[in-house]
């Protein structure tokens, strides 16, 4: 199976909604779509399914266009941000209802559903009676019993008590990666498209602005609107003196630049060292120390300038007026334009 979207454009009320919208998922991946609300996620994901029209552009499965095709023929699963379960109806229910009709395999296959979703013995109760994680497993087996294509979930941690997410989400990915079910899911929260995913997609305000692996995305954002979505990172404002060499407030790096004469470095914690020898590249004040649980937040200020970084580091001995020495390997900077 292998879905692609292809130069997808929409708009309500003469706003733009998606601009140039492209993207491709093979058969078996998990592909997460990300970023701050509003940014056009679902509204791609209902496009896809066939449930919104879009302006132009083309959908393809298989290399079939799908684009104007009926939410029935293309056989996707979907599960909604409010579930949409029928109260009046049971667990087995409310999974039957996307079978069209009901037979003895039917009933075998129910009956095999009920139990990999650890629904099993759960049956007959009521969408009422079940907790938060029970009901999206409900929502997950009922769009699992057409066979689907491809599954699509919205924002399906968004009614999960934060304390329980975890485990609902590690539970999804495992029944996910066992059915080998080819998933888009919508989140906009990117630490749970992050951990799930073997592809995400990052939007803002209608547009792709980043899409990759995980590991491609953490350690190589293309903005810096990218990098503050996934993990701590420091930034330090840089300048290009010469095409070899990169001052900042800080000490300068040796690295070749052909982008922009003002710009920004960025950096992931756990590429830089701390010490108070003066052997490292770069060297701070410790202006502000911030406890935070197993790890410490630094503001760390120049000399001679208001410029601080901000570094997120294990347990610190040194306090607010030490003067640190930074080591970073000017191979793990990433250098990102400076008009952000």
């Amino acid at each position: 199976m292998n879905l692609k979207v292809a130069h997808i454009n929409k708009q309500f009320n003469d706003s733009d909604v998606l601009k140039d919208v492209s993207l491709e998922i093979q058969k078996g991946e998990i592909l997460s779509l990300t970023g701050e609300s509003g940014c056009g996620k679902t509204t791609l994901l209902r496009i896809i399914a066939g449930l919104e029209n879009t302006d132009s552009g083309k959908i393809f499965l298989n290399d079939q266009d799908i684009t104007h095709w009926k939410p029935e023929k293309r056989k996707f699963g979907f599960v909604f941000q409010n579930l949409s379960l029928f109260p009046h109806l049971s667990v087995k229910q409310n999974i039957f209802y996307a079978v069209k009709k009901k037979n003895r395999k039917k009933e075998e296959k129910i009956k095999n559903l009920l139990e990999i979703t650890g629904l099993g013995g759960l049956e007959g109760r009521m969408p009422h009676q079940l907790s938060g994680g029970q009901q999206q497993r409900v929502a997950l087996a009922r769009a699992l019993a057409i066979n689907p294509y491809l599954l699509m979930l919205d924002e399906p941690f968004s009614s999960i008590d934060e304390l329980l997410k975890t485990k609902i989400r590690e539970e999804l990915f495992d029944l996910l990666r066992m059915l080998k079910i080819t998933t888009i899911l919508v989140s906009h929260q990117p630490t749970d498209a992050f951990l799930i995913s073997d592809k995400l997609v990052v939007m803002k305000n209608g547009v792709i602005q980043q899409q990759g692996t995980p590991s491609d995305i953490y350690y190589n954002p293309a903005s810096l609107y990218v990098s503050s979505l996934f993990g701590s990172s420091v930034i330090i404002k840089g300048k290009s003196s010469s095409p070899s060499l990169i001052e900042t407030a800080f000490g300068d790096f040796g690295i070749s630049n052909n982008h922009s004469k003002f710009l920004k470095l960025f950096i992931r914690p756990e590429n830089i060292q701390i010490s108070t020898s003066n052997d490292f590249n770069i060297s701070g004040i410790i202006v502000k120390k911030i406890f935070n649980g197993p790890h410490d937040i630094l503001k760390i200020g120049n000399k001679l300038t208001n410029e601080i970084i901000t570094l997120e580091t294990e347990r610190c001995v040194h306090d607010v007026g030490d003067e640190l020495f930074l080591k970073i390997s000017e191979n793990k900077i990433q250098l990102l334009g400076g008009a952000e």
